[in-house]
C-alpha cells in the first residue's frame, strides 16, 4: 500500500528520472519509543535501513542493513507497513535524479552488536537512538525550516518520507 503522494523534490519531473532505487527500512518500536537512527552531521532522525541488492529479497536485504547499521544479529520481521515514492536528486550534486521507492516493515531485534558503518554512514555520525514519536517529528520539522535545496540536494526529501512514516504509525498503532 502507498502511504501518501509521492514527494518530489523541488520542481523535478517523473521524465527527469534516470535511476530507480528501492529501500527497505525499519519500524522498531518499544512501547512509546521508536529506534532511530540519528545523524549528527544532518541533525534529523532516520529510520534504519537502505537499498536492495539485485539478490536479495526485502527480508535479507533488512537483515543485512540491520547488522551494518545498529549490530542486530537477529532480526524479525514482523509485518509490512506499506511504501513512499520520492523523486529526488542524487547527493553530492553528481546531477542523477531518482524514482526511490521505500519499503517499510515492522522489525524485532536482538543480540546486538556495535554496527559496521560504511564511510558515508560514518560521515553521518550515526547513532541509534530511542525516541519518543512525537518527539522525532517535533525534531524533524525543526530540522527542516534549515535545509538548503542547494547544499542538501538529495537529502531534501527524507526528512518529509520520514515524518510521514513516523505520523503514520502514531495513528495505526
Amino acid at each position: 500500500m502507498k502511504i501518501g503522494n509521492t514527494i518530489v523534490e523541488g520542481n523535478l519531473k517523473e521524465d527527469e528520472v534516470l535511476k530507480t532505487r528501492k529501500t527497505v527500512r525499519a519500524i522498531i518500536l518499544k512501547d512509546n519509543l521508536v529506534y532511530m537512527l540519528y545523524s549528527s552531521l544532518y541533525n534529523d532522525y532516520i529510520f534504519p535501513g537502505g537499498g536492495i541488492k539485485e539478490d536479495e529479497d526485502h527480508r535479507d536485504a533488512l537483515k543485512r542493513e540491520l547488522k551494518e547499521e545498529l549490530g542486530a544479529n537477529k532480526v524479525n520481521v514482523l509485518k509490512y507497513i506499506g511504501f513512499i515514492e520520492e523523486l529526488r536528486y542524487g547527493i553530492n550534486n553528481n546531477n542523477s535524479t531518482y524514482k526511490q521507492t521505500s519499503y517499510y516493515y515492522i522489525c524485532e531485534i536482538d543480540n546486538i552488536t556495535t554496527p559496521s558503518y560504511n564511510k558515508r554512514e560514518k560521515a553521518q555520525g550515526l547513532i541509534p537512538k530511542w525516541i519518543k514519536i512525537d518527539e522525532a517529528i517535533n525534531h524533524n520539522n525543526q530540522e527542516l525550516l534549515t535545509r538548503d535545496e542547494k547544499v542538501d540536494q538529495g537529502f531534501i526529501t527524507v526528512i518529509e518520507r520520514e515524518n510521514r512514516i513516523l505520523k503514520y504509525i502514531k495513528e495505526i498503532l
